[in-house]
């Protein structure tokens, strides 16, 4: 279940591309997700016929001041209904503080309670002096502190998931693979994500044109190993994450955003 979290959410927008780009960041302000957005997204759990409505996230994009930067509050909460508690409880909720200039992120931290494994982490980010402290305890793990070396890029789970809806993606191939450099509890792990071409979703005569993500997950005990976990972004100024689809090794999870329940996925790879 680690790994669905993770992915769910770097596969969300996530994508690091050209060092020409990362520059060009720091040049704007203006950006798709400008607050208070609010995106609700509903989880299912499908197999065949069978539609189990399991869960929901919520992200929400905030303003605030930082050690005295102009910066962007992400926070991502996600829970499982009441309803299957007793199955597989979750409730997860994140927050990260993101310069608005550069993008680089300043704070982070992580709270999950998945099946009774709990995992609390903070990040503090010192860009100037090219560290970062890590604080990270778990259930089975005692509390500990601990410093890494800052990358050029690198980002926490919840800033990463808000890169790609700023990044300009008119330059892609089918077959394109991004790095996502990643701190995941205290690690530092690099994720593959590949451009999959275009996509839609459809509902009657409504279509909704999106970029295709996916990944392969391989040496899982929940994710199918020959399917790509998919993500579908809308090719439009908002940049939505509108709809994410994993196999797992019985049926698959399914992830839509509100309003878009009824939509239902189109997709042959193909250029712009």
């Amino acid at each position: 279940m680690r790994k669905i979290i993770i992915l769910f959410f770097s596969l969300l927008f996530t994508g690091i591309f050209s060092k020409g780009m990362a520059q060009s960041l720091s040049k704007t302000e203006s950006y798709p997700f400008e607050p208070h957005e609010i995106l609700k997204l509903r989880v299912y759990y499908n197999l065949g016929p069978l539609w189990v409505y399991a869960g929901n996230v919520k992200l929400q994009t905030d303003t605030v001041t930082f050690k005295g930067l102009k910066s962007l509050q992400f926070t991502g909460t996600g829970y499982s209904r009441k309803k299957y508690a007793f199955i597989f409880k979750l409730e997860d909720y994140y927050r990260s503080i993101t310069a608005r200039k550069g993008f680089k992120p300043l704070f982070y931290e992580k709270k999950t309670l998945e099946g009774g494994y709990y995992i609390h982490n903070i990040y503090h980010f010192h860009w100037a002096n090219q560290y970062v402290n890590v604080h990270t305890e778990a259930t089975r793990h005692p509390a500990k502190d601990t410093i890494l070396t800052l990358d050029k890029s690198i980002y926490d789970v919840l800033s990463a998931t808000y890169y790609l809806r700023i990044t300009n993606t008119d330059t892609l191939k089918v077959g394109d693979t991004l790095p996502v450099p990643l701190i995941i509890d205290g690690k530092k792990e690099t994720y593959y994500i590949i451009y999959a071409g275009k996509g839609e979703m459809v509902r009657k005569k409504k279509r909704i044109v999106c970029d295709v993500y996916k990944a392969v997950i391989t040496s899982s005990t929940f994710f199918s190993d020959t399917d790509p976990l998919l993500v579908y972004v809308t090719d439009d100024k908002h940049r939505y994450p509108i709809y994410v689809e994993a196999n797992i090794l019985v049926g698959s999870v399914k992830v839509f955003l509100l309003p878009y329940l009824d939509y239902r996925p189109k997709f042959k790879a193909h250029n712009r």
